[in-house]
């Protein structure tokens, strides 16, 4: 809470006192933790671990919240704006109340990147592994340690990522203020551009900046769907073992997006199709930013669904669960037409963890749109909240009917079921399903 407080402080000196105090508030309440697990046996086994995810994206926006509540938002509200942006969601109650302070701003932007590198931590020290993911993928660059030691890979995990994460956001920065992007617009950006957040400070978007701006910032939204252990990988200078069959599949899904989305909006004009590439990238990797015509909403709904890589700031289903299903399809399907045929070893290794998160992404994605149908909003303006949020696309409403881009037109329960749906966006299906069954909870 520096940044804000200093920015509060040059703005307006009682603006900062919600940063000072919330500060002062958090760091006590941490030390108290802290010194009340003095001398506890620390477990480090898969519950603890699961306990300590579900704390930080439950319990840290508890704190998150506390400046925005000072500041004079109603606390649910701040909660709500809090989870928010820890999930890099980026669903604001009001877009104008984002940036009427710089302060505020700049908060919400930490709070992405923070989250952001949280959620590539988590992935890499505890999900991404045969038992949850169906395959193997590319080793993280750091050691996860024997049985009962996910605590200390997640703090290696944060370690081995926070040095090329900073680095590749100070160098975003950096290209934005040369793009001719101010010094507060470059700082939010980059924060939130390589969480894939969607944070855009200027009131027209995008088409407020010039074209520059928009080529910086296509590169970094690219890079935050595209597997991390890569990029930390390169950071090191370990170039062994590079091949990433996810990070060539998301580019490609690119591509062939792009085009798709080029097609429904008006095909014909060849210059329209960067555009639409730019906003291809911005779905997948689940940013949201959005450039020239509007994309079909069936066809942007369901990219942002698909989502990036798994070991990335993107939310959504990942590439990486989409290639399990279809390679699972792939062999059945060769299983029907030669049901005699010898076709050698599975290449899908162990699936139920991927069929427990498809079943728990899609019944979730249904609760969602029930609830907000059942509360009097319309269809279309249903689904793409309900896409929205789970997904961790906040800024998908402005697609729907209406064009709404604010969360205040949905009531206070329904807000709150948003608050869990972008919190098990986050979250894996077997957390998800541990947290209600006790019997994980005894053994």
């Amino acid at each position: 809470m520096l940044a804000p407080f200093l920015i509060a402080l040059a703005e307006n000196g009682r603006a900062a006192g919600a940063y000072g105090f919330s500060a002062c508030l958090t760091v006590l309440a941490g030390a108290g933790a802290y010194m009340l697990s003095a001398g506890w046996r620390r477990r480090t086994d898969l519950r603890s671990a699961l306990l300590v995810v579900l704390l930080w994206w439950a319990g840290a926006p508890v704190f998150a919240a506390l400046p925005l509540w000072l500041g004079g938002l109603d606390y649910f509200d701040a909660y709500f704006e809090a989870v928010s942006a820890l999930t890099t969601t980026g669903a604001w109650l009001s877009r104008e109340a984002v940036y009427a302070d710089a302060a505020g701003a700049i908060w919400r932007a930490e709070l992405q990147w923070l989250g952001g590198l949280a959620s590539m931590s988590i992935a890499a020290a505890i999900f991404i592994r045969p038992a949850f993911i169906g395959v193997d993928t590319l080793l993280p660059p750091f050691s996860r340690g024997d049985r009962d030691s996910d605590l200390r890979a997640l703090r290696s995990a944060v370690a081995a990522f926070y040095r090329a994460y900073a680095l590749i956001t100070f160098v975003c920065f950096l290209l934005l203020l040369a793009a001719g992007a101010e010094v507060f617009d470059a700082a939010v950006m980059a924060m939130s551009a390589v969480a894939s957040g969607g944070m855009i400070p200027h009131a027209d978007g995008l088409s407020g900046y010039v074209s520059a701006v928009s080529g910086v910032l296509f590169a970094f939204i690219l890079l935050s769907g595209a597997n991390f252990i890569l990029v930390a990988r390169l950071f090191r200078g370990a170039r062994r073992q590079m091949r990433d069959v996810e990070t060539g599949v998301y580019v490609l899904m690119v591509l062939i997006v792009g085009v798709l989305l080029w097609l429904t909006s008006g095909a014909g004009d060849v210059d329209l199709a960067p555009a639409q590439i730019f906003n291809a990238a911005s779905l997948l990797s689940t940013s949201g930013v959005l450039i020239g015509r509007e994309p079909a909403l069936t066809v942007a709904l369901i990219t942002a669904i698909i989502g990036g890589a798994a070991v990335s700031t993107a939310g959504g289903f990942k590439v990486l669960r989409w290639l399990v299903i279809m390679r699972r399809g792939r062999e059945e399907l060769r299983r029907l037409i030669s049901p005699s045929a010898v076709f050698g070893v599975s290449r899908v290794a162990d699936e139920l963890g991927v069929w427990m998160h498809f079943l728990m992404f899609t019944m979730t994605l249904a609760a969602l749109l029930l609830a907000a149908t059942a509360a009097g909003h319309a269809f279309e303006t249903a689904a793409t909240a309900a896409t929205a949020v789970l997904s961790n696309t906040g800024p998908l409403l402005a697609l729907a009917e209406g064009g709404a881009e604010d969360y205040a037109i949905f009531d206070g329960p329904l807000r709150a079921l948003f608050i869990i749906g972008m919190i098990l966006g986050r979250l894996e299906a077997v957390v998800a399903l541990a947290l209600v069954n006790r019997a994980f909870w005894r053994s």
